[in-house]
Order: structure tokens, then sequence, then C-alpha cells
């Protein structure tokens, strides 16, 4: 028995003829059969829209963007603390000049839903400190370089 239809595929339409087939006595399925569609009229455009005139905005001058930050010089010495993982820095609790312990800790850096905190591996001054709350980084990315 075959059936039709009127299919709409991204606008156009299609007339498709659909033949119901019966079960049958050979246990191998059946080659499967060839589709034929045929494009029905097509369908009216949509009207244009109208351009409407926007009114002019009125010049303002734009603000002035942040000045960058200068680079920082590499330091090339003292203990560089690096990245176990790859993250976001969560939480800073250090600045470039502080003063720290061993064991102290640094900063919480914030990987797989997980907060994971970063220790002093040794005492002395806060040379630099690499990253900003907020910054993503990566696995041995030097964070903070103590001297």
């Amino acid at each position: 028995m075959a059936r039709n239809f009127r299919i709409s595929v991204n606008g156009r339409s299609y007339d498709v003829v659909v033949e119901e087939m019966g079960q049958s006595a050979v246990s191998a399925p059946a080659a499967p059969q060839p589709v034929f569609m045929a494009p029905a009229a097509p369908a009216a455009p949509a009207p244009a829209p109208q351009a409407v005139a926007a009114p002019a905005p009125d010049p303002v001058a734009a603000p002035a963007a942040p000045a960058p930050e200068p680079a920082k010089a590499p330091v090339t010495g003292g203990t560089k603390i690096t990245s176990p993982m790859p993250g976001k820095i969560w939480k800073m609790h250090v600045k470039e000049g502080d003063v720290v312990s061993e064991g102290q800790l640094v900063l919480v850096l914030e990987a797989m839903k997980m907060e994971n905190e970063i220790f002093a591996p040794a005492g002395g001054t806060v040379a630099q400190v690499c990253f900003r709350e907020g910054d993503s980084v990566n696995t041995d990315d030097v964070l903070v370089v103590i001297a």
C-alpha cells in the first residue's frame, strides 16, 4: 500500500510516496528501497523587510583604553613555584615584596572544580608574581618567584 506525503525541508516542499512493506518469509533483511522525492511547487518567498533609517547617534569621544602594564623582565634566579596542573588562579595570598617562609600558603589554584593550595617550597622574599587572580595557567607555568 503506497501513501503520499508532502514534506517540507528548509522551506522547500516535497511530495513523497511511501510504500508499506509487509513482512516476508525470507529471513534476510530486504535491501533498502530508494526514496524518490519530487520538488513541489516552490513556496512564495516571504516579503523582504523594509529598511528603516535609524537616527544618527551623537558623536561621543571613545573612552581611552587603559595603558597595558609594562612587561616585566623575568627573574633569572631564585626559587620558582610552577603550576602542577592547568587551572585558574583562584586566590593570590602574596604580592611582590612579601616575605614568606617555607610551607607558607602562596596561592590557591582552581582546577577541575577543586581548590588546590600551593605552598612556598622555600623561604625568602617574593621577587615576582607572574599571574593575577582569575588568570588561566598551564602545567609548568611559573606562578611566583621567591628570591
